[in-house]
């Protein structure tokens, strides 16, 4: 027999290492010792054990799946799961669950690092014709409505939204506000099933005004507060959301604890999304991450996903890494290349993520004046589709990675491992790290194998 190709080796400490099988999502935890055996092996074109600790060996790894009786094995083994993978993400080919309706690119605050300012200044509101439009093209699958901006409840808006919320009723509401006109607003949201409001506050008072304002620095905090305030008094859900980096880390915790203790009476109503900055590098995103981490490790999961809902949900690998659960396969990386949830906008586009809108190079098509889609988008975008993924060993767990790295739109099918490679060579040891000095009792589910 020989090693399959589809193990991933990541270096933790104290000569600790971590195996990944990518073809069947198990993780193991090994010393030193197997991991000089297995770069042997690595190297031969058959496996033969010289001592009872490689028998051991050889037979454990058997067991969990690292080793075949040939390439071919393993390259079958790897089209039966992309298959299914193939099956299920075609199952949802024509169905839409989730639309989300860009109401306007207008917006009546002037922060500094908007990745949408170069689309602000686009003044334009969508118009009932538009919205019959986006919500004949979803279908009558649809379940849930999103509304995201620019600014959706700009007072602008308010017609548009009247007319939205009349041709939508009985769906549930997801919305991503600055939060500055949620009392204007309360009167039509009030009357809607509300899965989740998110709004933004980048710390305390001093800190979020000098980086969330109005034109001519006007302050915003006080206001959204006391819109925050009231709906959560009227039980209606709020997440906060922090954009988080060196400048604001401390005081956006700080702010975290202070509305825990003030709202605690309304219970899981409040909840919260602590990141990086969306155009945070690599390096600065797993810093703030790390911080997060290391400051909540103490909580348990419930804790964990009211306080920081962004390290919950954060990355199938990290949550099979700490949950001891085995990781699933994937065939694209995230919703954006699926066809269940789109984000319709003012101009008749079509776009596949919140982070691509009002980038008219990615988006997928146009739902108005008619729908069409392009030959390749983001939404054609999958293991298969490109090329450089099909003998990749990392394929499978990171489903070709996010086209909006990539330092050019040109061609969406084109790989982008680094976030992947991030999660598993940098952020996994720091987990380990921080879990294995925990005075908690702390232990990662997934056994060392000898």
């Amino acid at each position: 027999m020989i090693l399959i190709k589809h193990v991933i080796g990541v270096d933790l400490e104290d000569g600790k290492y971590l195996l990944i099988n990518s073809l069947n999502g198990l993780m193991d935890k090994v010393g030193e010792p197997v991991v000089n055996i297995i770069k042997k092996w690595r190297e031969v074109d058959g496996i033969t054990p010289e001592n009872d600790f490689e028998v051991s060996l050889y037979n454990a790894l058997q067991s969990k799946g690292y080793l075949v009786n040939s390439r071919a094995e393993e390259e079958a083994k790897k089209n039966d799961i992309i298959k299914v993978l193939r099956e299920n993400h075609q199952a949802n080919a024509d169905i839409c669950k989730a639309m989300t309706f860009i109401l306007t690119y207008d917006c009546n605050f002037r922060c500094p690092y908007c990745y949408e300012c170069d689309v602000a200044a686009k003044k334009a509101v969508m118009t009932p014709e538009q919205i019959d439009a986006a919500l004949e093209f979803a279908g009558d699958s649809l379940q849930a409505i999103g509304l995201f901006g620019g600014e959706p409840l700009m007072p602008s808006c308010r017609p548009s939204l009247e007319y939205l919320i009349s041709k939508t009723p009985g769906k549930k509401y997801h919305i991503i506000t600055n939060g500055y006109y949620l009392l204007e607003f309360y009167d039509l949201l009030s009357s809607l099933d509300i899965m989740k409001i998110i709004v933004t506050l980048d710390g305390e008072e001093e800190d979020h005004n000098k980086r969330r304002f109005l034109e001519g620095g006007r302050p915003t905090f006080q206001k959204i507060m006391q819109g925050v305030e009231h709906y959560l008094d009227a039980s209606m859900p709020i997440c906060i959301r922090m954009n988080l980096d060196d400048s604001n880390f401390e005081a956006g915790n700080r702010l975290r604890e202070s509305l825990l203790e003030r709202f605690a009476k309304h219970g899981e109503l409040l909840t919260f999304e602590m990141s990086s900055m969306l155009s945070a590098g690599y390096d600065d995103e797993t810093n703030i991450w790390e911080a997060l981490y290391e400051k909540d490790a103490h909580l348990d999961n419930d804790e964990r996903l009211r306080q920081n809902q962004l390290l919950s949900r954060s990355d199938h690998i990290i949550n099979a890494f700490t949950q001891g659960t085995k990781l699933s396969p994937t065939y694209s990386f995230c919703y954006a290349h699926a066809s269940n949830k789109y984000l319709v906008d003012p101009y008749g586009h079509i776009y596949p993520c919140l982070v691509s809108v009002g980038k008219e190079e990615l988006a997928i098509g146009t739902y108005y004046p008619e729908v069409k889609f392009k030959e390749n988008s983001i939404h054609n975008r999958n293991i298969e589709s490109i090329p450089k993924c099909r003998n990749c060993e990392y394929s499978l767990l990171c489903g070709g990675g996010c086209p909006l790295r990539l330092p050019s739109y040109k061609d969406v099918l084109k790989p982008d491992c680094s976030h992947t490679r991030n999660q598993i060579h940098v952020m996994l040891p720091k987990i380990y790290k921080v879990n294995q000095h925990r005075t908690r009792g702390d232990k990662l589910a997934n056994p060392i194998i000898l």
